[in-house]
């Protein structure tokens, strides 16, 4: 699979896409303390005034600004590794959990696992973006800025709300998938054989999972990125929501949080204000089609691994289906299941020295 991946360029392509941004907004919070240029007026080579925030793209701000005067493409790089973070880490959340539930009650009985799934079935057709954001609007939503709570108190409340709501889903998919796995015939043998649950957990069912857990964390990836765009368009913003006297206000630079602020200015009939709510609008739909055509290569990957295999196998086959119907035992057999001339000489002088 490895091979596969190494040899697809779309997939190079797309790696090194998200790698570069993430690597750019890891450099700025190293090197220049995730701080974002400020451009309070434009002027000319004169000195005279062209411009006030916010200002439209030029070859000084490639994106323009804010009203606040603030770079939006500094903005935008800064923020990447807020979002990218916070899905992955939500996605490995319930990833883990998932796995933690899910493996010791794929090994028990049927009766326990329908009474599981008839509990969580419920939880399925509720919408997570409304459970969200009643769970989180009275915490994270205040009209003091002096009165904000730490950050990691805001961010550890929220991604346990995002890893819990999402759990149900992520465990009960997984829990079909190992079952399914429990019953092929190589699971059986193993069973019959005396293996241990840790033995065929590690050994027989690990390897079949890794390509299902890859496409899982994409798939919770996407959809944790969906939530928070729809919670910042109800005002939640990641990190708190601050009130101020002209509206609300992010307490980060964060890609959907950024989407759900300027959103109101998608109503503007010009360019200086409507390119605020299109820079984050144009980013999270590059992100989310990114990221969805890495899932799809992953998953042509593990696709052409299987078949793969599924040859080797047939190979296999055909090679002891022909060796077992052999006349004379001394007869040798090449891998593709054909006999060897000069082999076959060679084992009939040896039967007549015999």
């Amino acid at each position: 699979m490895r091979r596969t991946l190494l040899r697809d360029p779309v997939f190079i392509i797309v790696f090194t896409i998200l790698m570069g941004l993430l690597l750019l907004s890891i450099g700025n919070t190293i090197f220049r303390d995730g701080q974002v240029d400020q451009f309070l007026n434009r002027y000319s080579d004169e000195g005279r005034l062209i411009g006030i925030p916010p200002l439209e793209p030029s070859k000084d701000q490639w994106l323009g600004t804010d009203r606040a005067g603030n770079d939006l493409f500094q903005m935008m790089i800064e923020g990447f590794k807020w979002t990218v973070g916070i899905c992955a880490t939500v996605a490995l959340g319930r990833m883990v959990l998932g796995l933690v539930v899910g493996i010791p009650l794929a090994f028990r009985g049927a009766r326990l696992n329908r009474i599981f799934k008839m509990l969580l079935d419920g939880f399925l057709i509720l919408p997570i973006s409304l459970l969200a954001m009643m769970m989180l609007f009275s915490s994270l939503l205040f009209a003091d800025s002096t009165m904000v709570p730490p950050l990691v108190d805001r961010v550890t409340l929220q991604l346990t709300v995002f890893v819990l709501l999402g759990l149900p889903a992520v465990t009960l998919y997984l829990i079909t998938e190992i079952r399914q796995l429990l019953q092929q015939e190589f699971m059986i043998v193993a069973e019959t054989l005396g293996g241990s649950v840790w033995h065929r957990v590690r050994r027989h069912l690990w390897p079949h999972l890794v390509p299902t857990m890859v496409i899982v964390f994409m798939q919770q990836f996407v959809q944790t990125l969906m939530l928070l765009i729809h919670l910042s368009l109800f005002g939640v913003f990641f990190g708190g929501t601050i009130y101020l006297f002209e509206g609300v206000m992010p307490t980060l630079f964060e890609w959907s949080s950024m989407f759900g602020y300027y959103f109101k200015q998608f109503t503007a009939t010009t360019w200086m204000t409507s390119h605020m709510f299109l820079v984050p609008a144009i980013g999270l739909s590059m992100l989310v089609f990114l990221s969805n055509l890495l899932t799809s290569r992953l998953e042509r990957a593990f696709r052409l691994r299987r078949q793969e295999a599924v040859v080797t196998e047939e190979t296999m086959s055909q090679a002891e289906a022909a060796a077992a119907s052999l006349a004379n035992p001394f007869t040798c057999v090449h891998a593709d299941g054909k006999f060897g001339l000069e082999g076959k000489r060679h084992n009939d002088d040896i039967v007549k020295n015999v």
